[in-house]
């Protein structure tokens, strides 16, 4: 999924799609991602897709009523806002400073800053090659363990015999 929480996206579709301002001008609603759910694949844009939910008094001192609550709208319905150009745009994905970045398709401008690695972060990445790189401590008691296991496997295979079928014979 393309979408990130925080990024600002254009209605592509469905009946939620249009607004009209006061001189009748038709323009697409747009808003700012409130949450993503990955695994059903939607997500709840602020000022989008408002639904009106009747809720019951929670405690005593609680009215209830009917309140108004931003709905999930499917991704394929949305499209992320070119920061450029201001048309909705598809996402492309390429690195820069051996960093993965999200762009926008129509303008090529980047969507996410670029995070330069600190001294600290490449440390951490060398520090974990040179371990794996190491071969691990063995203590006597894991030698042990290693020649019983081995003795075992021996008598195994030495018990073992193979019956060889002639094809004449």
């Amino acid at each position: 999924m393309n979408i990130k929480t925080g990024d600002t996206v254009v209605v592509i579709a469905g009946g939620d799609q249009f607004t009209v301002d006061k001189k009748g001008v038709k323009t697409r609603k747009t808003g700012r991602v409130l949450k993503v759910n990955r695994q059903k694949e939607t997500v709840i844009v602020e000022g989008i897709n408002i639904v009106k939910k009747h809720e019951r008094p929670k405690n005593a001192n609680d009215k209830g009523g009917i309140i108004e609550k931003p709905a999930a709208i499917h991704v394929s319905n949305v499209a992320i806002l070119d920061p450029k150009t201001g048309l909705p745009s598809r996402v492309g994905y390429r690195f820069e400073n051996g960093v993965k970045v999200r762009f926008a398709k129509k303008s090529g401008t980047a969507l996410d800053k670029p995070v330069k690695a600190t001294k600290a972060v490449k440390e951490a990445k060398e520090v974990k090659a040179t371990k794996s790189e190491k071969p691990a401590k063995v203590t006597k008691q894991v030698k042990d363990t290693k020649a019983a296991k081995a003795v075992k496997t021996d008598k195994v295979e030495k018990s073992t015999t193979v019956k060889k079928m002639g094809a004449g014979k």
